[in-house]
């Protein structure tokens, strides 16, 4: 049963809806001496997460650390200001951006990929040797680095399959192979994310790290 889940799911967005009503986290700069005396300052930021993708558990487990400052901060009386930033700005948005118009040159749109190249068959023999060099390959230290890397490493071959593992509806793949398309997708989604974890930003300072920003 979710019911104890669901439960508590529905404890965290009826606090966080009395958060953001209350406006608990919107921090304004004072308007008179006797108000900048009160409190001191307190400013924190985040390494800009890019906008090639959905936030992941890294960016969260990351932006804990300043979270629990913010708002330790915070009890203690500081006027604490934490905004948030989305990386929007060099090459790798570009680059894929390119992929994807050379794929839907070349296969159409959608595409239809050719299929991956067959495996040579072995024979018993090569079969079992290569068995065999996997069981001492085991037993081989192997550098903690290069696990972590082909852990992360999407195995999709072309970027509209890397586009639809991360969840962008088929309908929408295309409109990404405008850079500018990335800009407007990605950091809403985000900014929903961020709110969901129930961060304490003052959302009115978010921009993005381009000459498209609002602000």
């Amino acid at each position: 049963s979710w019911a104890r889940r669901n439960q508590l799911l529905d404890i965290e967005r009826n606090v966080q809806g009395r958060w953001e009503a209350a406006r608990l986290y919107e921090t304004d700069a004072p308007t008179n001496e006797e108000e900048l005396q009160k409190k001191d300052k307190y400013f924190l930021t985040f390494p800009y997460p890019y906008m090639n993708g959905v936030l992941h558990l890294g960016h969260a487990f990351s932006f804990s650390k300043v979270e629990f400052q913010a708002r330790y901060q915070a009890l203690k009386g500081k006027r604490v200001l934490l905004p948030f930033g989305f990386h929007c700005t060099g090459m790798p948005i570009a680059a894929c951006a390119d992929k994807l118009k050379r794929e839907v040159a070349l296969y159409g749109n959608p595409p239809t990929f050719p299929a991956p190249p067959a495996e040579p068959e072995q024979d018993g023999e090569e079969e079992k040797e290569d068995k065999e060099e996997k069981e001492e390959k085991k037993d081989e230290k192997k550098p903690r680095t290069k696990g972590k890397l082909a852990k992360k490493k999407s195995k999709a071959l072309y970027q509209w399959e890397i586009m639809r593992e991360m969840g962008v509806p088929e309908a929408e793949i295309s409109k990404f192979q405008d850079a500018h398309h990335w800009l407007k997708y990605f950091p809403p989604i985000a900014k929903t994310h961020l709110k969901q974890f129930g961060v304490s930003v003052d959302f009115r300072r978010s921009f993005i790290t381009t000459d498209l920003n609002p602000y």
